[in-house]
């Protein structure tokens, strides 16, 4: 299972906080489930599907990382990229043209945003 090397360009918590409202989500509920998070190591910075952490940590509640997760990070990597909030190797990142969605943040208090990881896992 690779990693996903980033270079920070923003603050961590803008980042944080920017992942927080990108993932999967049931909008008849309005819940957001996010796909990634910083994983930090070594003062390295790391994209992780959420997936991946529970791997790191020898969780095997999730020990089946798929293409699509993966492509998903990717995604989401670009997106991230792409509004100047880290820069990433765009060669480490293919295929990113999964369709992510991304909460705005002015509706962030109108949805429920359900992590699958304990947060104290990402830092």
């Amino acid at each position: 299972m690779e990693l996903l090397k980033i270079k920070l360009l923003t603050d961590e918590k803008v980042l944080k906080e920017s992942l927080s409202r990108i993932g999967i989500v049931n909008k008849k509920e309005k819940i957001l489930y996010p796909s990634c998070y910083l994983f930090v190591e070594n003062e390295e910075y790391f994209l992780v599907h959420f997936k991946q952490l529970f791997m790191l940590k020898r969780d095997n509640g999730y020990n089946n990382v798929s293409d699509q997760d993966i492509q998903r990070r990717n995604a989401i990597a670009y997106c991230l990229k792409q509004w100047g909030l880290i820069d990433v190797d765009e060669n480490d990142i293919q295929p990113h043209n999964l369709f992510v969605y991304v909460l705005p943040f002015k509706e962030k208090n109108n949805w429920t945003i359900s992590h699958k990881v304990n947060l104290f896992m990402t830092k």
